[in-house]
């Protein structure tokens, strides 16, 4: 994936999300979830000197609701959320109503 497929998908979270309505996201490990709620684009907190650095933008979705389960733990749930950034890419992101907002390529 490109540098540009990357941020115009987490541009769809920041400009297309409505607090009215619930995104469904899914991924290829089958994980399939609801949330209502999302922080927007922000600056991981890594530091350069850090091992793990990648030195990238994430967004992190909240009110997680699992509706199907992943085959593996690949996508960290934590505490209701779930961070989108480079080591967690979804294949799909829809509205409820089924209309599609990014789909990977």
């Amino acid at each position: 994936m490109s540098d540009n497929d990357y941020l115009n998908m987490l541009y769809v979270f920041n400009d297309s999300f409505d607090n009215n309505k619930k995104l469904l996201i899914k991924w290829s490990n089958e994980l399939q979830v609801r949330c209502s709620s999302i922080t927007g684009m922000y600056e991981t907190d890594t530091e350069p000197e850090d091992d793990d650095y990648i030195g990238e933008y994430a967004a992190a979705v909240g009110d997680v609701e699992i509706l199907e389960n992943g085959i593996d733990d690949s996508v960290l749930i934590y505490n209701d959320c779930i961070e989108i950034s480079l080591k967690c890419i979804p294949d799909k992101i829809l509205l409820e109503d089924g209309t599609v907002l990014w789909q990977k390529k």
